[in-house]
Formats: C-alpha cells, structure tokens, sequence
C-alpha cells in the first residue's frame, strides 16, 4: 500500500518507512490487537505528526520503531530505517541503531531522568561509554548542547540535579541529549504535555530549529492539531490503532476528508472565534474492540451499513490519504467542510 502524497518534499527516499505494521499484545492466555496496517513514512529532514486521541496507538507506533515493547509482542510488517529492515536487526545491530541513529524525546522529562544523578552524568554518560570520549571532551560538547537549545551557564547546568531545574529546562536537557547522540531521526512523544502553554510554544520552536539544521527526520506524537500543522509536513491522524487519514499538514483544517479529522477539528478552540465546540459522541475505541467495517463507524454521523461491516482501504483523494468508503460523496457534497467550520 503507498502512502505517498502528491506534495513538495525534502528531496531523496524516505529515511523511515513503516508498512502495514500490526502488532499483537499478549493478554493473559490470549492477545488483544493495539495496531492494525499503519503505513507511514518520513524522508531525511521531514516531518511527521502522528495525531488522534488517547488510545489510538501513536505511543505505541514509536515504540515499535524502537522494537521497545513487552515481552511476547507479535508484529508483523515492516519497519526499514535508511534501507535496513528494522524488525529483522540483531540485538548488537539494534543496540547500534539505538546508540547512534535514533534517539527518543519523552513526555514527561521527570520520569524519563534519574534524580540522583546530575544533569552532567545524564548527558555524559553515553559519549563516554558508547563513544569513547574523554569526560573532559564529552563535557565540552555537552555545554556547546545545551547552548544550542537555549540553555545558557551550561557548566553550573551541569552540576545540577533534575529537581533543581523547571520542567521547560528540563524538556531541553533532554532535547540536547536526544542531539549528543547526533541521530538521523528524533522520536517525540508528546514531549511539551507536562509544560505549561508558553513554555511548550518555546520548547517546540527550539525542537523545529535544532530539526532544520541538523536536517533530522522527526515523528511527533501529539494530541494537538494545530501544534502538529505548525511544526511537520504530513500529518498522519489515527484513531483504534490505524491511520484514517494521511494529510499535508498545511491548510489540513479547510481540506480533511475524514469525519474523525472533521470531528477533532470541530472540537478544539480557534483563537477569535465564538463557534460552539462540538464533541466526538461515544467514547474511544482500542484497536481490539473493533468490528470488522470501519474502526470510526459507531462515533460517525455518516456511517452507513457498508461501512459497519466493510473495512475501508487507504485510498488517494487529491493530496490525501483516506481510510472512507464515503469520502468522494462527502466532498462533493461539501457535508464534511459544513462540519469542520
């Protein structure tokens, strides 16, 4: 299945591409399904946002990628990062993938760092050990680091323990380890959901700066819509463990095709506007939980018998990708836009 979108693109293949990735988690003596055929791919210096509600499987299409989940996992498709199959690596080749081509940016700086040890230990240690570098080598790189990302008296940084610092310092401590490494690709798991709204604006303005210079690729689990339009180029919105839609990002919000992109885009706030927000009716589904037709079909306003017992395919509808039996009848109709505005 091709996920590719008629849209300007940095130039080259894609560094990370995902294929018909389904993965099984074991559950007492049987398994549930948390992902079902989710494709996906981002080129070197490109961005992706993975978006949906709580539960949709964004988290845990990262930590497939990173081959990061519990023991007894089934998945089938494929992962290929730079032309190598991801899901067929060694333990010493996945160690190395981990090492240096890939890093990881966490929700929640706090839980992700240990607190007995200061900020110079956490951002050392790896260059010291996996690098080779002499600690006063390693040090020097990480103060240059946390100048990068907007930290300045990097040396007293350095020194300090994570309580000792707010949650925003904190989010770019770890933003400049994910970059000591010097990968090719950042994962960033909703990382400004523990900040407030003025410190989150500023920590993703340094995430897309260091992104763009250091031509990284970047796939970024969010609930935000419009966090997602304004820092990637493709927007990938999941809902029960499937991407329904796969959309450029800019100008998403006057051109979904989905009725679950038209139904999250309903309900958030728009600055100066006084529109009613209308909610999505009924309440998330895990992938496990649904029937064979449409994964949306019980929370849609226009699902129709086919779609209850049909599964959609992706298929192409202009510069989008749209898991819809009815997305050609909704846009021609102008019902779907009606809903969104």
């Amino acid at each position: 299945m091709s996920t590719s979108i008629p849209e300007e693109k940095p130039a080259g293949r894609n560094l990370l591409d995902v294929t018909g990735l389904r993965v099984d988690l074991p559950y007492g003596r049987t398994s549930r399904t948390v992902l079902h055929d989710v494709s996906y791919g981002v080129p070197s210096g490109g961005a992706l946002g993975l978006v949906g509600e709580s539960g949709s499987g964004k988290s845990m299409s990262l930590r497939t990628v990173l081959r990061m989940l519990p023991a007894g996992a089934r998945t089938t498709g494929d992962i290929t990062f730079d032309g190598l199959s991801v899901t067929t690596m060694n333990a010493r080749e996945l160690r190395a993938f981990h090492a240096s081509r890939v890093a990881m940016i966490p929700q929640d700086p706090r839980a992700a760092a240990n607190p007995v040890r200061t900020v110079g230990d956490f951002l050392t240690e790896t260059l010291v050990r996996a690098r080779g570098l002499a600690r006063a080598e390693a040090t020097d790189r990480a103060v240059r680091q946390l100048a990068d990302v907007g930290i300045p008296d990097g040396e007293q940084r350095l020194r300090q323990y994570p309580h000792q610092l707010s949650g925003g310092l904190l989010q770019r401590v770890m933003i400049a380890s994910a970059l000591l490494a010097s990968p090719q690709l950042l994962l960033a798991d909703e990382p400004t959901t523990a900040l407030d709204v003025t410190t989150q604006q500023e920590v993703m303005a340094i995430l897309d700066e260091q992104r763009r210079r250091h031509r990284l690729a970047l796939v970024l689990v969010t609930h935000d819509l419009d966090l997602a339009a304004a820092v990637t180029d493709t927007i990938a919105v999941m809902y029960a463990g499937t991407i329904v839609e796969l959309a450029p990002s800019k100008g998403l919000h006057r051109t979904a095709r989905h009725p679950y992109t038209a139904g999250l885009l309903r309900s958030r706030p728009a600055v100066g506007t006084r529109a009613r927000l209308l909610s999505l009716p009924g309440r998330p589904v895990s992938a496990f939980e649904t029937g064979p037709g449409c994964v949306f079909a019980e929370r849609c306003a226009f699902a129709e018998e086919h779609c209850r017992t049909v599964r959609p395919r992706p298929e192409p509808h202009g510069t989008h990708l749209v898991a819809c039996h009815r997305t050609a009848e909704l846009a021609s109709t102008g019902r779907l836009l009606e809903a969104t505005s």
